[in-house]
């Protein structure tokens, strides 16, 4: 039989003796009888072994054997292989003999081709089955390293080698990285390391995009980086390009033997490679959606306000960090529940779903919703569409701008107070004229009314009374005036650093008598620890006593009234950064104030005080001081149970 290098080798044999086949277990084309027929394609007979030359130096001759046969083996005109046939009669074989040789050869010419066909056949057929394996396989997986653990576990089972490497192509820097490596040797080019286009196979093979094969390195190095590899102990390397639309990489397998690769094995890497272009590609595509949607989950649950998205039965899909941690749910407990659930988790208690007049809209909406607890919501709702612009779920946003509301309206009080103050300040001093005027001439009518002469008239004895009263009213008038002016053109007072505990201590003196009067308790609960502040003490007494007559008035008797101080748990922030607050609370046990008229109370001249009593500038005149000395004051009410307000100012000397 031919091998592949084109000699001849002995296959099989029958009645020979061992020793007298020594010479003809490998022979060349060409070589005694066997050779020749092999090298001719025609039958050849030898009748006497004694004397042919082509045979006499085979030990067969010396074996007994007296003439010998051989014809071709053949397939489709081609010599597979050659038939022989000896014996120890000479001139054995006669034409009719050989005829029929000949036409044995020719049938075992077909036979044997027949039977590499379907050795061949087998062997390509499990050659496509490892295969289909390595697609199935590549294609179950997205993730670069599991890829490569099955591409080299399955292409071992069809290539050898000592060293396989998965180069990826970095297009900015013209470079390979590699990406993964199976190996049991030692190597200076691990997982990781870059390496360039220029000067090594793989580089050739990406950037022509086709295969490449160094045969032995022990005879050529074309590439000045793949001596590496050589030190390495590597001596033969194929490189499989990677291509998908565009270069993703190399694969390279490299074996310590030389000519370990040839090009029927590309016949099996190649299709290989594509199968690993396409799971690599798609690995790429993966990897880029789930980096752009765990970009887009940051980004929707570093959103502070709440986020929601509901299908058209109002179900919940998806929800943001800040609505998880306001409902106290999680994910997977907030998925599937009704809106109305979610609302009334949050805090907004409405008795209808609020999205149920807005959900499926064809475009977005807006709602404010203000609750009975005193906060208020920004409310809405975008419509999410397929392509063909039909609605499929909504996108609900919410945003608590109970506090923004709190300073709207600060800003728009302020701005009345300050136009009130101009026309306040006018009207004050064109009114007190004419009541100096009248209280002068008032305590000139008093001072004649002393007179013995008049106060015998009987027609004049309710003169001296009536003139008291108008001369007192004319001076309460004065007072309010004079609280006018102060509240509409404030003098500056002079500050100084001071604890506000021994502040608040001088004001209870001062109220304590009134309290004990109206059998009112009045509770301290201050921190000594507290640091001093820069205020004008007159005004904070003026404020503390103003705000504590007001609990007084508002609290019935056996009330009890409570002032706290400590620090404040938040940081205000200022225009140099965040301060420190002190947090001064005074809390009654009053009548407290309904929500219908919370946003009024600071408004000049308002008050629910009978007629004489009061004038309403209590509060304008508190809160104008806070702000004065760059706190807050705010105040919280459950009707016909209690009041608080909270003052915060700023602690001294800070940087």
């Amino acid at each position: 039989m031919a091998d592949n290098k084109g000699s001849l080798e002995l296959m099989a044999h029958e009645g020979c003796i061992e020793t007298c086949l020594d010479d003809m277990r490998t022979l060349e084309s060409g070589d005694c009888l066997i050779g020749k027929v092999f090298a001719s394609g025609r039958p050849l007979v030898v009748k006497d072994t004694s004397t042919d030359l082509r045979v006499t130096h085979i030990k067969s001759v010396k074996s007994g054997l007296k003439s010998m046969a051989s014809v071709p083996m053949k397939s489709s005109g081609k010599v597979l292989g050659v038939l022989s046939l000896a014996s120890k009669k000479g001139a054995f074989f006669d034409p009719f003999e050989m005829k029929i040789l000949s036409a044995v050869g020719n049938q075992l010419g077909v036979a044997i081709e027949n039977a590499r066909l379907i050795t061949q056949l087998k062997k390509r057929m499990e050659q496509t089955e490892i295969v289909n394996e390595i697609s199935s396989s590549l294609n179950s997986s997205l993730s670069i390293g599991t890829l490569f653990r099955i591409m080299v576990t399955e292409i071992r089972k069809l290539v050898g080698f000592d060293r396989a490497s998965l180069l990826l192509y970095n297009e900015k820097e013209d470079n390979l990285l590699i990406l993964a490596l199976e190996t049991q040797m030692k190597t200076v080019l691990p997982k990781g390391v870059k390496a360039p286009i220029e000067g090594t196979s793989s580089g050739w093979a990406a950037k022509n995009n086709e295969p490449y094969i160094n045969y032995d390195f022990r005879q050529q190095i074309p590439f000045a980086v793949d001596k590496k590899l050589y030190d390495e102990g590597i001596r033969s390397t194929v490189s499989i390009p990677l291509y998908q639309d565009r270069v993703l990489g190399v694969f390279n397998l490299d074996s310590i033997e030389p000519n370990r690769y040839s090009p029927e094995d590309l016949q099996l890497l190649v299709p290989i490679s594509k199968h690993i272009s396409i799971a690599l590609e798609n690995t790429f595509l993966f990897e880029e959606v789930s980096r752009e949607k765990m970009e887009w989950e940051k980004t929707f649950d570093a959103v502070t306000d709440m986020i929601w998205i509901e299908n058209k039965e109002r179900l919940v899909l998806r929800a943001n960090k800040a609505l998880l941690d306001n409902a106290r749910v999680s994910l997977s407990e907030l998925r599937g529940m009704h809106c109305s659930n979610l609302l009334a988790r949050v805090g907004v208690a409405s008795i209808d779903c609020l999205c149920e007049d807005m959900s499926m809209q064809e475009s977005h909406s807006f709602k404010e919703i203000k609750e009975t607890s005193g906060s208020v919501y920004n409310f809405w709702t975008f419509p999410l569409k397929t392509e063909e612009g039909k609605v499929y779920a909504t996108v609900h946003y919410l945003k608590d701008v109970t506090d923004q509301k709190k300073i709207e309206q600060q800003l728009i009080r302020n701005d009345k107070l300050a136009s009130l103050g101009i026309l306040v300040a006018g009207i004050a001093h064109e009114i007190n004229n004419p009541l100096g005027i009248i209280a002068g001439y008032s305590e000139a009518l008093l001072d004649r009314a002393k007179d013995k002469d008049l106060n015998s008239l009987k027609e004049f004895e309710d003169f001296p009374e009536y003139l008291e009263t108008i001369h007192k009213e004319i001076f309460r008038c004065k007072e309010i005036l004079s609280s006018l002016l102060s509240f509409a053109s404030p003098q500056a007072g002079k500050t100084r650093t001071l604890d506000i505990n021994e502040l608040i201590m001088e004001v209870m003196l001062l109220v304590k008598h009134k309290a004990k009067s109206l059998k009112h308790d009045l509770r301290l609960s201050l921190n000594r620890d507290l640091p001093k502040l820069n205020a004008d003490p007159g005004n904070l007494r003026q404020l503390f006593l103003n705000i504590i007559i007001n609990a007084m008035y508002y609290t019935p008797e056996g009330g009890n009234i409570q002032i706290t101080t400590d620090m404040d748990s938040a940081k205000e922030i200022s225009a140099s950064g965040h301060r420190q607050m002190l947090k001064i609370s005074i809390r009654d046990t009053g009548s407290g104030i309904s929500e219908n008229i919370m946003e009024q109370i600071f408004d000049p001249f308002y008050t629910t005080k009978p007629i004489g009593v009061g004038a309403g500038l209590g509060l304008s005149i508190c809160q104008r001081i806070v702000l004065e000395h760059g706190g807050t004051l705010e105040v919280e009410s459950t009707p016909g149970k209690e009041t608080t307000f909270s003052i915060k100012l700023p602690v001294a000397n800070e940087k």
